[in-house]
């Protein structure tokens, strides 16, 4: 009997810029006792985690490689911060429309090639910092903090990666690199 996983697809930062959300993921676990983001790796999601038998790795790789294949690398320009209803605060997309098409096109091969059901139809490209134990009065003290704050860093999107939990954490598990420039 083949064991389930529980898988997601994402678009991960370079170092530099990990580092750097980690550190500010830091600022809101120690001053605003918010810590479930910073247990998890920076990333956009394009594809919510999903649970499949994990003998199906050897049908989803090749299709999402293909998928790759096909797609164009994009510069992402992070700027500032911004947030969902008052329990999530995040990093912001300057000009999300690469981004946006990119999972369109994902979110249109994983259903026509693969089957997927449970796909993300709207889709907002941020970089979680807080969420679920952000308490009102926390939110409140972060965004009156970090509303005006500067984030501002770019970088070229030349892949995506199927993201595994190993049953403690998120772990890139294959990466897939567009073939277009």
């Amino acid at each position: 009997m083949s064991k389930d996983g529980l898988y997601f697809i994402a678009i991960l930062p370079p170092d530099n810029i990990t580092n750097r959300v980690q550190e500010v993921k830091k600022e809101f676990m120690n001053k605003f006792d918010s810590k479930e983001a910073y247990h998890k790796p920076p990333h956009f999601t394009l594809q919510i985690p999903f649970k499949v038998p994990e003998k199906i790795e050897e049908i989803i790789v090749p299709h999402l490689t293909y998928f790759a294949e096909d797609q164009e690398s994009f510069t992402v320009h992070l700027s500032g911060f911004n947030h969902f209803r008052d329990d999530v605060i995040f990093i912001d997309v300057k000009d999300p429309s690469s981004m946006k098409a990119l999972h369109g096109n994902l979110m249109e091969y994983l259903q026509n090639e693969l089957g997927f059901t449970k796909t993300n139809k709207s889709f907002t490209p941020h970089m979680t910092l807080a969420y679920r134990d952000l308490t009102p009065d926390n939110f409140e003290r972060a965004w009156e903090e970090f509303q005006d704050r500067s984030f501002d860093f770019s970088f070229e999107v030349n892949s995506i990666f199927l993201m595994k939990h190993d049953f403690q954490q998120w772990q890139p598990f294959y990466e897939f690199k567009f073939e277009k420039s």
